[in-house]
């Protein structure tokens, strides 16, 4: 899989629209958490469906909760005292706020959260509460330039020591146009006693400050909506963190986990790289984790010229099932990583060549690919499912290729796998005809079960999704969720990978500096995982596009590994934690409109 650093930095274009005390004791109340978007009045209405979807995803990680997702202008009085916590993402500017939901926010026990836009509808009663008012939106300061000429913003959220910061960088493909979800509420204090300031916004070149998220007892403040330009450094994962205090959520880990897999390994990736691979983990002490490709496929001859290798399933590579062999006595877990990480003849979008390209996803037309059914994926799935047999392998864990696919087909890999791992991309959708009271685990692959395909067949055969398919975004987790809105159980890539060059996917290269960063911030953040890849071709030298000093070196790897373990982490045995963890999956959300 190539790096999708920057498509993920870049997933959603605009951030918004707009062209404490300890809490108190709660009244006996359901656990479930309310979630209120803005159905706003224009085509950005999917907007506020996106994070509203972001938001169900994070809350994937407290599956003790039931998920209640609706428009604000569907609230109906006394609905935020029904469940122990509700988060409202205010995402449209001035949008028209029911009177029932401000006068509930004020008066109610339970815990609510106010994300973004609009807080000024409150009026004196935000002063009352937070002992701050409402000033202005913040704008770009383009006289105030930072040491590469962009303009300067409330970039920096310092959050328990650590700083972390909003994306903000001049387009490439439209000179001039700076991407930042730069715009914040700006409030001042009055009597800022009434308050925490749990994180502070700061303009790192003005040395500027204010409060980002202030919390007043069980009310939660947060001065802009964090999902828009995420990355690994981004203040969405202070969101993430808060989240525990909105709910009232212990951590659910008692260590500080990590996890490494090694990615695109298929059957004609050089030996020499892979047995380094392991050598290398072995004397780390870290688990082995392969995300393999079942069916290596490179029809238009870019990766190799003899013909007996243009298909080539991984059972017939005599000397590459020697190393799975190898693999198995050092305790490996495998990770389906596709069945060709491919589409047919074609380059789709980079070579056509297995572990290049998409497989799911059809990149000349931006959408699903032709052939889109629960049968086709069923087949192909078959087909991958087939080969790992041969091979002696049963994963548990599936990993779609360049994280993306349609809707319907995360969905079945939802049901199909009893975990997934990796980012997702998201796309706003209704599904119909699908049982999910019937789900179980006889519909997994890794089960075995006798009339397993049967079973599978009949479950998918009237599934039917519609989806916006003009508009996907992408999200990744700092903690281990257990259902997003597919119903995947995920386990989480918060680090993305070393990445020494751009390409078209890339445009910040990613050096083993930066996941080391990225992990010691996160160590403040409750139940983060420190969790990355790694590509077998990095151990060639910087000439040929590695990382190494000389050929095999396996030196980066080493660093990443041994500063992670500095930091407290600990590389888990991923089937210990799945085997402990498969029994958590949170309700199937309940969705109510507006007509």
């Amino acid at each position: 899989m190539k790096n999708l650093f920057a498509l993920f930095t870049l997933f959603v274009v605009v951030g918004t629209t707009q062209n404490a005390a300890a809490a108190p004791k709660q009244a006996a109340t359901a656990l479930c958490v309310n979630i209120y978007y803005d159905k706003s009045p224009d085509s950005s209405y999917w907007m506020g469906k996106t994070y509203a979807t972001f938001l169900q995803n994070l809350l994937g990680h407290f599956p003790e909760y039931q998920q209640i997702v609706s428009p604000i202008e569907a609230y109906k009085k006394g609905d935020l005292d029904k469940c122990a916590a509700s988060i409202y993402i205010a995402s449209y500017f001035d949008n028209n706020i029911p009177q029932d939901f401000l006068k509930d926010y004020v008066s109610t026990k339970s815990n609510v959260a106010w994300l973004g836009y609009s807080t000024w509808k409150l009026n004196d009663d935000f002063e009352k509460i937070f002992g701050y008012k409402y000033d202005h939106l913040s704008t770009l300061n383009r006289s105030q330039l930072d040491y590469k000429a962009r303009p300067s913003f409330f970039k920096n959220v310092l959050y328990k020591g650590e700083t972390f910061f909003k994306h903000g960088e001049f387009s490439k493909d439209q000179p001039g146009q700076f991407l930042a979800d730069f715009e914040q509420t700006i409030v001042k204090p009055v009597a800022p006693e009434k308050s925490q300031v749990l994180a502070t916004a700061q303009n790192p070149v003005t040395n500027e400050q204010v409060p980002y998220i202030l919390r007043a007892k069980n009310k939660f403040y947060f001065a802009d909506v964090p999902f828009s330009f995420m990355h690994e450094a981004d203040r969405y994962l202070v969101f993430s963190d808060v989240l525990f205090d909105i709910l009232n959520a212990q951590p659910r880990n008692a260590d500080k986990l990590a996890f490494l897999r090694i990615e695109d390994v298929h059957a004609l990736v050089p030996l020499s790289w892979l047995y380094i691979t392991n050598k290398t983990l072995q004397e780390e002490q870290v688990p082995l984790n392969i995300s393999i490709i079942p069916i290596f496929f490179d029809p238009l001859k870019q990766y190799t010229n003899n013909p007996n290798e243009e298909l080539l399933s991984m059972d017939r590579h005599t000397a590459f099932m020697q190393y799975v062999a190898d693999s198995k006595k050092q305790n490996a877990t495998f990770i389906w990583h596709g069945v060709t990480h491919q589409y047919k003849r074609q380059m789709n979008p980079h070579s056509g060549t297995s572990g290049d390209d998409f497989e799911f996803f059809d990149t000349t037309n931006d959408g699903p690919v032709a052939e889109d059914s629960p049968s086709y994926v069923l087949d192909k799935l078959d087909d991958g499912f087939y080969v790992l047999q041969k091979a002696g392998i049963t994963p548990k864990i599936w990993l779609t290729p360049h994280y993306q696919a349609s809707t319907l087909d995360n969905i079945i890999f939802a049901n199909v796998f009893s975990w997934n791992v990796g980012r997702m991309i998201y796309y706003n959708f209704k599904a119909e005809d699908l049982n999910y009271a019937a789900a179980n685990s006889n519909l997994w692959i890794e089960s075995k079960a006798a009339n397993g395909d049967a079973l599978r067949r009949d479950f998918f055969k009237n599934l039917q999704v519609t989806t916006d398919s003009r508009r996907w975004n992408g999200q990744f987790f700092p903690y281990e969720i257990y259902g997003d809105v597919h119903g995947q159980r995920l386990i989480p890539e918060n680090l993305g990978n070393s990445q020494p060059f751009q390409n078209e996917h890339v445009t910040n290269p990613r050096s083993k500096e930066d996941i080391v960063r990225d992990a010691k911030r996160n160590l403040v953040l409750r139940d983060a995982w420190a969790s990355f890849f790694y590509h077998p071709f990095l151990f060639t030298t910087y000439e040929d596009g590695g990382r190494g000093s000389y050929p095999g070196d396996p030196s980066e790897l080493r660093y990443i590994l041994r500063e992670l373990k500095k930091m407290g982490y600990k590389f888990i045995d991923i089937n210990e934690f799945m085997n402990k963890n498969t029994k958590f999956k949170r309700p199937e959300p309940i969705y109510k409109e507006t007509k």
